[in-house]
């Protein structure tokens, strides 16, 4: 795979009411993408996210866990492992909704890079299966080598930003060329990943007028973010970063907009 390259892929996606997740949406449910990507380093491969897996069926066959699929409806027609025909070298996740994290299992002994505050939500054994399926967070998608594979975002070099990402001032350096830039609001430990002028937003929107035309989720999807004051200030840094430079193409994991944007761009979409 040449180096710099990026390949953006669907694996999955999900059927939901288009209104619940922009204003003046359509009432009908409409597909939403979990996108991956192939991101070409010159040491090797990273994977931003796995999107969905055949272990999400798996691990939504019973209450209360099932909830999960029965109010978003998946289809996979080819796994993320099944659509890659180039090695990976590492991993990067986003944070642990299922959606994002649904294929790890495909890729045993690949590092992780994650969020440790992101892992001890997904790990943590006080709270109820129903709590964490409530919370888009499937424990059984992860596999059971996790902790001798990853390597927490919050142990990698703290840097200031370079301008041209203002208003964010602050992240971590990957892989000495790549730059993770926490967004509150939508989960615990959430993180996005720019490379170069692509800035993979993963959910701190699901849908890309969110930021460009300011047509924000309806209110009720408050009830299952981890922050909705949080996401807000998220929300209008990232708006205020596409003013500043609308060169830097911002992929957002669920938008269907974005996606079809991207293959219209790139012959191998």
């Amino acid at each position: 795979m040449e180096s710099g390259k990026i390949i953006l892929f669907e694996a999955g996606y999900c059927l939901h009411p288009e209104v619940m997740v922009v204003q003046g949406g359509s009432f009908r449910r409409v597909k939403f993408p979990a996108m991956a990507a192939l991101i070409s380093h010159p040491k090797g491969n990273l994977l931003w996210d796995t999107g969905y897996g055949t272990h999400f069926f798996t691990a939504t066959s019973s209450f209360p866990e099932k909830l999960y699929a029965l109010t978003t409806p998946v289809t996979l027609d080819k796994t993320l492992r099944e659509q890659l025909s180039d090695p990976v070298d590492w991993i990067f996740i986003s944070h642990f909704h299922a959606d994002h994290i649904g294929g790890l299992r495909d890729f045993p002994e690949v590092p992780l890079y994650c969020s440790r505050k992101a892992y001890n939500v997904a790990r943590d054994t006080k709270s109820s299966r129903f709590t964490k399926t409530r919370m888009g967070i499937l424990p059984s998608l992860l596999p059971d080598d996790f902790e001798q594979r990853v390597i927490f975002i919050e142990t990698l070099p703290k840097v200031d930003l370079p301008p041209f990402l203002s208003p964010f001032t602050q992240g971590y350096l990957l892989l000495d060329r790549y730059y993770l830039i926490e967004l509150k609001g939508h989960a615990v430990g959430h993180y996005g990943l720019v490379v170069e002028n692509t800035f993979f937003i993963s959910d701190a929107v699901w849908d890309i007028r969110t930021i460009t035309q300011n047509r924000y989720p309806n209110p009720l999807t408050r009830l299952i973010m981890e922050n909705g004051n949080a996401y807000d200030a998220t929300v209008k840094a990232l708006q205020q970063l596409h003013k500043n430079n609308p060169d830097i193409a911002l992929i957002p994991t669920h938008c269907s907009r974005t996606l079809q944007s991207y293959c219209e761009g790139n012959s191998h979409g």
